[in-house]
């Protein structure tokens, strides 16, 4: 039987006999819901304006099954929906404005501003409202990815419809209808002549309503417009009021998330124009309300606007004080871009963050501010639990390695001679391996600063058998020197070398040995990294002519 339907309405469809519009027509109202689908699609295809009119008619009572199969037929009913929104009849007109907006019927567009200009038309407000819902799904389609299953070119329909809309605007003077400027606005484009012609003068009949929506439409196109403009070389004056003015918290929201992640130079230049924002200017409580992506987008246009300085560095402030994790990370990266005691103090305090990622961006910033005690806090941190940190700590102390600290061993006072050897036996982990490296060096003035430096350095305990094998040097002084050192390392094998250079041949050799046994008796347990003093100079206790080299 179902075959036998089939068979029968492939029939109805093509033959050139209009009496089987008739015959269909009549089994629309049939029980049989495959029949009425059978019958419902024969109709589509016949494509016969009666037809189409008698669905249009009945369009109110179709449901969402047969208006999808009405979808899926490509715009066969177009004229009978133009003839119906153009109708005097009020359920007709009622279910070509719904079918337009279910068919998203955009060339229709034309058909709607000219049902929405008669004054005299009763249905006008509906054919206003319907222009506009209209508008808002082509702009959905507008920014959405491109549905290449439908062959409707979104952005080749906008430049269709837009003309329509900008000759609609430019007879403003006679309709005055807001809703026709306010879909002009979502589809037009930034660059539109017409639209930069209005903004330019004051005079103009529609510029008082344009700037009005401009500063109030919730509509996402026209919040789009606002800010597309910006990425013109110069945005029209009246934009740079706007977005001063501008505070609903869907617009300003809506701005925040455009410049999330950086603004564009373009848009940077013309917001340089805009010195204060309404939604900032009284109190920065609406910060705080502000999603972590949000709260970076704030300061993204604080830095890029031509606000103050000092309320730039407010807004960075209270975000880095109150803000999201997200929005206290960016503040604390643009803190870098500002000097003087409050921000070393912003700086400091950020230090104590909950999250470890702003602890580790202010880490960062610790030297280069010249804060004071910044060398001992890195020194510090450079052991913290969290990772971020400690490898923040370490790139700010980047300098400090073995070949630095040799080049430069000879210009250091005893003060930073300590912090420094400390600072690059933690953070350069090829430290002991350079200082091992000079300990066995050939050069005699090279082995005497390698000593001073393991004590500089409190490595005397990692370096403990290079230390003992120069007990047995050549050089006297070098002898005296590593006995010395020795204090450092209090362990079996130092004890044992230490009692055996008692019987050196010479005497400052004998007493050094036995300063640094008394030491260890008087402290049954010294600590090996306990940092003894050089007790004696050993840096002035040769001549430059007997070094052979140069210290600098």
């Amino acid at each position: 039987m179902a075959g036998g339907l089939e068979v029968t309405f492939s029939v109805l469809a093509k033959t050139q006999n209009e009496a089987a519009v008739r015959v269909l027509l009549g089994a629309l109202d049939v029980s049989d819901r495959s029949v009425q689908i059978g019958v419902l699609r024969a109709l589509l295809a016949r494509r016969s304006a009666t037809g189409q009119r008698e669905l249009l008619r009945r369009w109110h009572t179709l449901g969402k099954r047969w208006k999808s199969i009405v979808a899926d037929s490509g715009g066969r009913l177009s004229n009978a929906i133009r003839d119906a929104v153009l109708s005097p009849d009020e359920q007709l007109q009622a279910n070509g404005c719904d079918a337009v907006l279910t068919l998203r019927e955009y060339d229709l567009i034309p058909a709607l501003i000219t049902a929405a200009e008669e004054k005299s038309n009763p249905r006008a407000e509906r054919s206003a409202e319907t222009l506009l819902l209209l508008a808002d799904a082509l702009c959905e389609e507008l920014v959405a990815p491109r549905d290449y299953q439908n062959r409707r070119d979104p952005h080749a329909v906008r430049a269709h419809v837009a003309g329509a809309l900008e000759r609609s605007v430019e007879r403003f003077d006679h309709h005055k209808r807001r809703e026709i400027v306010e879909a002009f606005l979502m589809l037009a484009g930034h660059e539109n002549p017409a639209l930069n012609h209005i903004l330019q003068h004051p005079h103009d009949k529609a510029y008082v309503t344009l700037v009005h929506l401009l500063s109030h439409s919730s509509r996402p196109g026209v919040m789009r417009l606002i800010l597309d403009s910006l990425d013109a070389p110069r945005a029209p004056s009246a934009i740079y009021s706007i977005l001063a003015r501008r505070k609903d918290v869907n617009f300003v929201r809506h701005m925040l998330k455009r410049f999330a992640d950086a603004v564009p130079k373009t848009a940077e230049n013309n917001l340089k124009h805009i010195d204060s924002f309404s939604w900032l200017r009284d109190d920065m409580n609406s910060l705080s309300a502000l999603n972590g992506e949000e709260q970076r987008g704030a300061i993204h246009l604080a830095m890029a606007s031509g606000m103050s300085r000092i309320r730039v560095f407010e807004v960075v402030d209270f975000i880095l004080t109150h803000g999201a994790a997200a929005g206290r990370q960016e503040a604390a990266r643009v803190l870098a871009e500002f000097r003087g005691a409050e921000a070393s103090a912003t700086v400091i305090r950020a230090l104590k963050d909950d999250d470890p990622m702003v602890r580790a961006i202010a880490v960062s910033q610790l030297r280069e501010r010249g804060i004071r005690g910044a060398l001992k806090m890195l020194f510090e941190l450079v052991d913290s639990p969290d990772e971020l940190v400690r490898e923040a700590a370490r790139e700010s102390l980047a300098e400090f390695t073995f070949e630095r600290f040799l080049a430069i061993f000879g210009s250091l006072d005893d003060e930073m001679l300590a912090e420094t050897g400390q600072l690059v036996k933690r953070i350069d982990p090829n430290a002991l391996d350079g200082l091992r490296n000079e300990l066995k060096s050939p050069l005699r003035v090279r082995r005497i600063r390698a000593i001073q430096m393991a004590v500089a350095m409190t490595a005397v305990a990692e370096c403990e058998s290079f230390i003992i094998a120069l007990l047995f040097d050549d050089d006297h002084v070098i002898r005296v020197a590593a006995a010395d050192a020795l204090v450092q390392s209090p362990s079996v094998a130092s004890r044992n070398a230490l009692r055996d250079a008692i019987l050196d041949r010479s005497q400052l050799v004998r007493d050094a040995a036995e300063r640094t046994l008394q030491v260890f008796a008087e402290h049954e347990v010294l600590p090996r990294s306990a940092a003894g003093p050089l007790p004696l100079d050993l840096r002035g206790s040769l001549p430059a002519s007997e070094t052979g080299e140069a210290v600098s």
